[in-house]
């Protein structure tokens, strides 16, 4: 997820929505949320994705072409965080504009 706004807005936006109404304290830094995203563990990620997909081949139906699954692709892109840990599970590359 791409945040359009400063965490400070997205962090004051989600605690409006939770708690309800508007209030002045900010009871979230950023910094406490960037801590705690660094504390997430991607298995969870990957676990949460095979089940999605298990529970959807499972249940839905879906078109073939000679024997292979119709998927649809966009131009979506993903950025990780730039760490230490990541870097070395999923490797570095460099975005080269297109001529």
């Amino acid at each position: 997820m791409m945040l359009k706004t400063s965490y400070e807005r997205e962090i004051d936006r989600f605690c409006q929505k939770l708690i309800g109404g508007d209030y002045q304290i900010r009871e979230v830094t950023k910094g406490a949320l960037s801590q705690a995203r660094a504390k997430l563990n991607p298995w969870a990620f990957q676990r949460l994705n095979t089940v999605a997909v298990k529970s959807f081949y499972e249940t839905e139906m879906y078109d073939e072409w000679y024997g292979h699954r119709v998927l649809a692709v966009d131009g979506s892109r993903l950025r990780l965080p730039r760490s230490k840990d990541i870097k070395e599970e999923f490797g570095e590359y460099e975005v080269r504009p297109q001529s």
